[in-house]
């Protein structure tokens, strides 16, 4: 399994910036293009031509000097009144050292997230996947890769319809010919949730998918069930469905 199924996690793109406009807009994205008083950023909704004079900061990745460099610092502007202080929340907790995960017989707990779930006998977790500060926390399937479940986690600061929405995105630049089939509301682990089922092909393979997205907080989930085509896909997607439905987090 390569890191291409695990894009599909991610709703926000690659490498991306924050740009904290004036007027209180947040808009992410990635820098494709300078011009003399404006930058062409690539969002999840499409390209956007953002007006230096309008930005307040920019916040970059980890990674991206290059980027900072050539954008340079937005140009100055008079000094406003000084508004009234806002409530603002916490920033996210710091990325864990380590995931700790493991599996019991047909228990598959991760002590990191803090959730568990039914394990098929059959399947095995792959380990080597997940990476402490990535968006796959979990990654369980056959050994043959033909079935797969991945469960990925991002920080978001909207709803659950906007977080779905942007996380097709993801879906449609991951699989060729991606074509969605139904959306419809749902809970997961007794919490609100988005299910949209979807078509495509990826790793030369053609695949029935269902993306799940949930909220804890500011921390949202997605949990990607993936069967390739063959003669038991609709056995797998059943079994995927009720390994879904065990999904229930632990005790802080």
């Amino acid at each position: 399994m390569s890191a291409l199924l695990v894009t599909g996690l991610l709703a926000f793109p690659a490498a991306a910036e924050e740009f904290y406009l004036k007027d209180g807009t947040r808009l992410v994205g990635k820098i494709v293009a300078y011009e003399k008083d404006s930058f062409r950023v690539e969002t999840s909704f499409g390209i956007a031509i953002i007006y230096k004079d309008r930005i307040e900061r920019i916040v970059f990745e980890p990674g991206s000097k290059e980027a900072a460099a050539k954008a340079g610092p937005a140009p100055a502007s008079p000094p406003a009144a000084k508004p009234a202080p806002k409530e603002t929340a916490p920033p996210p907790p710091p990325p864990p050292v380590r995931i700790v995960e493991y599996v019991s017989g047909t228990r598959y707990v991760n002590e990191t997230f803090r959730f568990q779930m039914f394990k098929p006998p059959t399947w095995r977790s792959y380990p080597q996947l997940v990476r402490p500060g990535g968006p796959l926390v979990a990654a369980l399937g056959t050994p043959d890769e033909t079935t797969l479940m991945l469960v990925g986690r991002e920080n978001f600061n909207g709803d659950l319809t906007g977080y779905a929405r942007l996380a097709e995105n993801a879906l449609q630049r991951t699989y060729a010919d991606y074509r969605k089939q139904n959306e419809r509301r749902t809970t997961v682990a007794g919490l609100p949730a988005f299910e949209r089922d979807f078509t495509g092909e990826a790793e030369g393979r053609f695949w029935t998918g269902t993306a799940l997205y949930f909220a804890r907080g500011r921390d949202y989930f997605t949990i990607l069930s993936l069967t390739a085509a063959g003669d038991t896909t609709n056995f797998q997607q059943t079994l995927l469905r009720k390994v879904v439905d065990t999904l229930e987090f632990l005790p802080e």
